[in-house]
């Protein structure tokens, strides 16, 4: 996906051939702007949402989330500042060289910190489920601070020295539109080639984690019913172990008292006791990185598809407006992220409805 998003603006003609006036690019212009708008105001909501949660409550998780919202923060002033260069093609300030570089490697160093701290909430998780001890132990408030700064500097380094060294030299640019190429000229194939490695080590990192934690999963299933058989086995013996020493009156009283939790313990099993992971709340957080990675995903399959078929990938390249719109459904991940995290994290909706219940009995009152 990072790397189709590189890709996406590469152009294997001499010249720009765009042939959009203006007056076509209204419309995309409009949906990007109010896509940028909401992103950045969902997000800074899920911030304060973030700020005003006790620090007692807050986990290793919720700082992960927080990081998160930040990066699709940046990411909607970066869709702002990709929209202005995409509709106001004749003002110089983007024909001027360094504009340009900075609105197109920081926007493409955006969407790569976004996908890199989702892999790293998988990374976690897989960390939590199969080894649960050992991450309580290792995973602390400071190591989930420390592990989000690194993949934030990582992801902006990365993209960053590389362009500055496959910099072009001039400083203004006529009758050139603000993408990649005008960036890069005849080093784009090697900033795509980069763009590929860390597609690919973003793809491996997720079907890696989770194939471990799949795995993980069922032997924790098959291996739950056996110790749950086992335990209410030995409970039920132990039961009446007490109920038999005593040889005196109280042995009455003790069989009577034993014999309720027995009888549960024997309702359980005929219910079918079994351990059920996907029912705990370890689960049901997986699942929600498991929604955010898998809606990243889904963002970027247009320009996986466009790329995929020779057809498209020749209009797509002939057409800004095209580009674009792809860049636009790649962005849309950082406006359904803090709209899923406030839905499926609890603490995040809890704090949610108390600020809505404060601010309506204020109104009222």
């Amino acid at each position: 996906m990072i790397a189709i998003e590189l890709n996406s603006t590469e152009d294997d003609f001499s010249t720009n051939i765009t042939v959009n006036l203006i007056t076509n690019r209204t419309g995309l212009f409009v949906t990007a702007v109010l896509e940028a708008f909401l992103t950045i105001i969902l997000n800074l909501l899920l911030l304060g949402l973030c700020a005003i949660i006790p620090a007692q409550a807050r986990n290793q998780l919720h700082i992960f989330y927080t990081f998160l919202a930040a990066s699709d923060l940046i990411n909607g002033i970066y869709l702002l500042l990709l929209s202005a260069s995409f509709y106001f093609v004749n003002t110089s300030i983007f024909q001027y060289y360094n504009v340009c570089f900075s609105v197109v490697v920081m926007s493409s160093a955006g969407i790569s910190t976004t996908g890199y701290l989702l892999l790293l909430l998988t990374a976690m998780k897989c960390f939590s489920i199969v080894c649960p001890l050992k991450s309580l132990r290792f995973i602390t408030r400071n190591a989930a601070i420390c592990l989000t700064s690194l993949v934030w500097s990582f992801s902006y380094v990365v993209n960053v020295v590389p362009s500055i060294a496959w910099a072009r030299e001039k400083a203004f640019l006529l009758n050139e539109e603000c993408s990649v190429k005008m960036v890069y000229h005849d080093k784009v194939k090697q900033f795509v080639n980069l763009g590929y490695v860390l597609s690919g080590l973003f793809v491996a990192g997720v079907v890696l984690f989770n194939s471990f934690i799949l795995v993980k999963i069922t032997k924790r299933n098959k291996v739950g019913v056996q110790e749950n058989s086992k335990s209410n086995t030995d409970i039920g013996m132990r039961q009446y172990g007490k109920s038999t020493k005593d040889t005196s009156g109280k042995t009455k009283i003790q069989d009577i008292k034993s014999e309720k939790p027995h009888l549960k313990k024997n309702i359980s099993l005929k219910d079918g006791n079994k351990y059920d992971f996907k029912k705990s709340k370890n689960f049901k957080a997986y699942l929600t990185v498991l929604m955010h990675v898998g809606i990243y995903t889904l963002c970027g399959f247009p320009l996986i598809l466009i790329v995929a078929n020779r057809d498209l990938y020749k209009y797509y390249y002939n057409d800004r407006s095209v580009r674009f719109g792809c860049i636009l459904f790649l962005y849309l991940t950082s406006l359904i992220n803090p709209i899923l995290t406030v839905l499926r994290i609890p603490i995040f909706k809890k704090s949610l409805w108390k600020l809505c219940r404060k601010y309506v009995t204020k109104a009222r009152s």
